[in-house]
């Protein structure tokens, strides 16, 4: 009786057999490639719109300039945007999310040439939808936003160049758009260069900082040497 309980109770108490635990890593091992699989698939498509969100931006201001014969901002017709956007991976000028753009564009009496005029000039010309705030027509996909300004580069050629800037990229994305849109992946040439160091760029973070916020400039009328 005794050794029947025993036997009865040892039955209860069995693990996992070796097969049953391989089953299990097997199952749990496809999870996980599943979500990392997933991640990249979100990555991939938050990259894509950002390239696709910069693209249609810049298509506005070229929009605006075969209309108006000036970029908007460029208040005084000298073919540059008179607002310098920060070098630093945050933007510290904030948008307006006023619904009247009127008073900010170029067309004011007394405009104000800062980081709101390019927005608000879309608007008011109607290139871009007239009610729609700055605030929310510059936002990205990363949440953060695009700006619109000048590169002067006066500690080398002393040029000037247009550019839109994103703040807040992760540097994986950013030289992803780099590669996108220049071929390349180095930050210091081309049309894509990192903004957060210098007007005129330097190296993308290593791989291992991957994740390191910075802020990517687009030259879109030239190109500064």
């Amino acid at each position: 009786m005794r050794s029947r309980q025993f036997k009865s109770n040892r039955n209860k108490n069995k693990g996992f057999t070796l097969i049953e635990l391989a089953i299990v890593l097997v199952i749990i091992g496809i999870i996980i490639g599943a979500i990392l699989k997933g991640q990249e698939l979100i990555n991939n498509t938050k990259s894509k719109r950002l390239q696709s969100d910069l693209k249609g931006l810049e298509s506005l201001l070229w929009t605006y300039y075969d209309r108006k014969g000036r970029w908007p901002g460029d208040c005084d017709i000298d073919g540059y945007i008179e607002y310098s956007p920060n070098n630093a991976s945050s933007a510290t000028d904030s948008l307006s999310s006023t619904t009247d753009p009127v008073a900010e564009s170029c067309g004011a009496a007394t405009p104000v040439e800062n980081q709101n005029t390019s927005f608000a000039d879309l608007r008011s010309s109607k290139v871009a939808t007239f009610s729609t705030p700055n605030a929310t027509l510059a936002r990205n996909v990363l949440n953060s936003a695009f700006y619109v300004g000048q590169a002067d580069d006066t500690a080398n050629s002393g040029e000037k160049v247009n550019v839109i800037v994103a703040y807040e990229v992760p540097a994986w994305m950013a030289k992803m758009l780099d590669v996108s849109l220049d071929g390349i992946e180095n930050g210091t040439e081309g049309r894509v260069r990192r903004w957060d160091s210098a007007v005129v760029g330097t190296s993308w973070p290593t791989d291992a900082n991957s994740d390191t916020l910075v802020s990517v400039s687009y030259m879109f009328d030239r190109v500064l040497p």
